[in-house]
């Protein structure tokens, strides 16, 4: 039986992932943006995936200070992206779409810096939040308390 995506393929993204992969900040479990490329390029090789920024809106932009009392700003982004997964044969399997929020906050020399952080910072959330919906492997079980056991151990179109 023809599947849209190998035995080899599916089996990866059936397993759990490697505890190795999740980094811990601030109490909760996430995967770092380029580990989530790294792993794209892995299971669906290179030229067979695309990330797309639909959109991306200022929320806000703010003067602030820095811990040390330095004038600093403060800027946040929304950026919505796209992930789409393709075949080898170049047709679409999936697409995905989800939108994150990115802040950062910079001294004010820094000004250009910060807007720029916060959009990339919006950008890479948008992405890992995109990735999940292809499973464990993309850090879906993460949102069960930091779980790195597979919440996704079987689909119905598995056939290996």
């Amino acid at each position: 039986m023809d599947t849209y995506l190998s035995d080899s393929q599916q089996a990866q993204l059936l397993r759990p992932i490697n505890p190795l992969r999740v980094k811990h900040m601030d109490g909760l479990s996430h995967l770092e943006a380029w580990d989530v490329r790294a792993h794209l390029n892995r299971v669906f090789g290179f030229a067979r995936w695309s990330a797309d920024v639909l959109d991306v809106a200022e929320l806000y932009s703010v003067e602030t200070t820095t811990l040390a009392g330095k004038p600093a700003w403060k800027t946040a982004y929304r950026a919505t992206l796209r992930l789409t997964i393709c075949a080898p044969d170049g047709g679409v399997l999936a697409t995905y779409t989800e939108a994150a929020v990115g802040e950062s906050i910079m001294p004010d020399f820094k000004r250009g810096d910060c807007h720029d952080m916060a959009i990339k910072t919006a950008e890479s959330q948008a992405l890992k939040r995109c990735a999940t919906n292809l499973g464990d492997q993309f850090g879906l079980s993460l949102y069960d308390n930091g779980r790195t056991n597979a919440v996704v151990r079987a689909s119905l179109l598995h056939t290996a």
